[in-house]
């Protein structure tokens, strides 16, 4: 009996599954970039089986290995999310590599980076207390780093504008300053009429008058979402400083989380972050128009790949009803890796005629995006 010929994506598969043991038959199995990066990923784990002196030198030692922080970082990348998690669990179970875990010496050996960052907060769980304590020094680096970046931007897109009433421009009575003015001009009071001449007027600044704006960060942390929870954590700490802006952060998988406390140290919010579960964007925006109560003066934001686990229906029914009320709300979709914009298109669109603005933009068009809204721009 002549048995079927096996379809190209099929051999592929099984040269990835055998990898160095697959026979002749699979060798010239078509491998792509990618396919190519996977081989070597497994490779550097399965191998162990065929290797009983690499898989002592490796196993359970504790020695400094950065070349599994490395590894780590890529199967994270290369494999989809159920995958890189057995790939994680057998090197630390099965293979007892434990170099990453047992001592710091290894962190020592690498450069803060965004890629560490996201290692090291999924496996935190697993951190035993030498290796956490260096690796929330990572984590503060890194949130630093982002701060010097983003803060100075952030405060001059909402640094106070000069006002043309200030130097003789258009001014309004309603905006005169009584006691800065008498003071200044009490030098001209005339003792000997009762009058008081006023050479100068001061104006108050209208942004001074006006109550702050009001924001609200949504930021969804599934396990697809790692680095925009880090990017969103800072921003929001950012805009919690700014004398203009109230800022809130919720946090939302399956449940929702408000992560508001934490904003004045990024870092440790970080730390505690749980990234995974589902996604429910409908419980987000609802627990965030139950906190709104100046609707026309409050920014929602919502950071999202906009995949939801549930109907569209109930996100759909509150973002009708929050920019129904006068709240501004912004989708912002989610990027890969390479800056290309990674969403649920469909969902983007229906929410979009629903009233709210969609966009995919870096941080720093973000804070451009939100001084033009805020300041009236």
């Amino acid at each position: 009996m002549t048995r079927p010929a096996l379809d190209a994506d099929t051999l592929r598969r099984w040269r990835l599954v055998l990898g160095a043991a697959a026979g002749d038959g699979l060798r010239g199995a078509p491998l792509d970039a990618d396919d190519r990066q996977r081989d070597q990923a497994l490779g550097y784990l399965y191998d162990r089986e065929q290797d009983a002196q690499q898989r002592d030198r490796s196993g359970g030692s504790g020695r400094a290995d950065p070349a599994a922080v490395q590894w780590l970082g890529k199967v994270r990348t290369l494999f989809p999310q159920t995958a890189a998690e057995v790939l994680q669990r057998d090197a630390l179970e099965r293979y007892q590599l434990h170099g990453l875990l047992t001592d710091p010496a290894v962190l020592d050996t690498v450069t803060p980076s965004m890629d560490l960052m996201r290692i090291l907060l999924g496996l935190r769980h697993m951190l035993p207390p030498a290796v956490l304590a260096k690796a929330q020094e990572i984590v503060a680096k890194v949130v630093a780093g982002l701060e010097a970046r983003l803060a100075p931007r952030a405060l001059s897109a909402f640094a106070p504008r000069r006002q043309r009433h200030a130097r003789g421009g258009k001014a309004r009575l309603a905006d005169l300053d009584w006691p800065h003015t008498m003071r200044h001009n009490l030098r001209h009071y005339q003792a000997d009429t009762g009058e008081l001449i006023v050479e100068r007027l001061f104006f108050k600044r209208r942004h001074e008058q006006r109550l702050p704006w009001h924001l609200w960060i949504l930021v969804d942390q599934s396990g697809s979402m790692s680095e925009s929870v880090i990017h969103s954590a800072v921003m929001a700490s950012i805009f919690a400083r700014l004398r203009a802006v109230r800022t809130r952060m919720l946090l939302f998988a399956d449940d929702v989380t408000d992560a508001s406390g934490q904003l004045h140290a990024p870092e440790k919010l970080l730390m505690s972050v749980q990234i995974g579960g589902g996604t429910n964007i409908g419980a987000a925006l609802a627990c965030a128009r139950g906190q709104i109560d100046t609707p026309r003066r409050s920014v929602v934001v919502l950071i999202s790949d906009l995949y939801e686990g549930g109907t569209r229906a109930p996100l759909l029914r509150e973002v009708a009803a929050l920019t129904r009320s006068g709240v501004t709300t912004l989708v912002l979709a989610a990027l890969d890796r390479q800056a290309e914009p990674d969403y649920d298109r469909e969902t983007a669109r229906q929410m979009q005629a629903c009233g709210a603005e969609v966009a995919a933009m870096t941080p720093d068009a973000l804070i451009d995006w939100l001084a033009t809204r805020m300041q009236g721009r």
